[in-house]
């Protein structure tokens, strides 16, 4: 892997990769999502086929930083989610944090709708964090309260700003969303995307996939790019949110 932003340099190993994209002190959302070059987000409806080694990699490096992994439910079932592993090529990143040795899960969903005997839940060591609203089936949360920590955000949606708020009560500050598209839209419209690492996959996928972000509304968020990086033809670039005085 080479870095192109802020500095050339013709290889980069995993401490220099770790120090660009650390995280700020008080810890901050950062989407990560991976998009073909005309802009798919999946190609039948995953985004293995749009992704790579370097880029799963770069998957692992964000991860490993990160105390907490929120995904949209439905992203969540489509990709066969399961718990934070731990994985000794980035043990020392976290020792070095402070952190437990592998990220927690948090799952969002608005009806409560998952199956408490996957993986997610009866293999995760940090019990994996269930994200809803009151007006999810009780009975739902009842079953998946004996395997998870359920948190009620909202009454007829979840309320991704009290949901940051809960996830810092617990010591999770620094959050990687994993998307899916909607989840993503809804953490923009709730200004609560404060860093975006995108990997541009060098493949045209064709078809009718819908883009990173998915939104009712126009959103027009800037951001400044703070670093870029290239491996196999992929490229990873590295986002912060704009200071509204920069916007102009």
């Amino acid at each position: 892997m080479r870095s192109l932003l802020p500095n050339r340099l013709d290889a980069i190993d995993l401490d220099e990769i770790a120090s660009l994209y650390a995280y700020p002190p008080d810890g901050a959302v950062r989407a990560n999502m991976v998009t073909s070059l005309d802009g798919a987000v999946s190609a039948d409806g995953r985004s293995a086929p749009i992704s790579g080694p370097s880029d799963t990699y770069m998957f692992g490096v964000l991860r490993a930083l990160s105390d907490a992994v929120v995904v949209g439910a439905g992203t969540a079932r489509a990709e066969g989610y399961g718990p934070g592993r731990e994985r000794a090529e980035f043990e020392h990143l976290r020792a070095a944090a402070g952190q437990a040795p592998a990220p927690t899960i948090a799952v969002v969903t608005r009806s409560a709708d998952l199956d408490p005997t996957t993986a997610l839940f009866t293999e995760a060591k940090a019990r994996t964090i269930v994200i809803t609203c009151e007006s999810a089936s009780a009975e739902r949360r009842a079953a998946l309260s004996h395997v998870a920590d359920v948190v009620v955000c909202g009454d007829d949606a979840v309320d991704l700003q009290t949901a940051r708020k809960q996830l810092t009560s617990r010591g999770l500050t620094r959050v990687l969303a994993e998307g899916g598209p909607r989840l993503l839209g809804d953490l923009a419209l709730a200004g609560l995307v404060d860093e975006l690492a995108l990997s541009l996959s060098p493949v045209i996928a064709g078809g009718s996939a819908g883009r990173i972000v998915a939104t009712s509304s126009l959103l027009l968020e800037h951001m400044t790019l703070r670093s870029l990086l290239e491996a196999d033809d992929f490229l990873f670039a590295l986002y912060s949110r704009r200071e509204p005085e920069q916007a102009s």
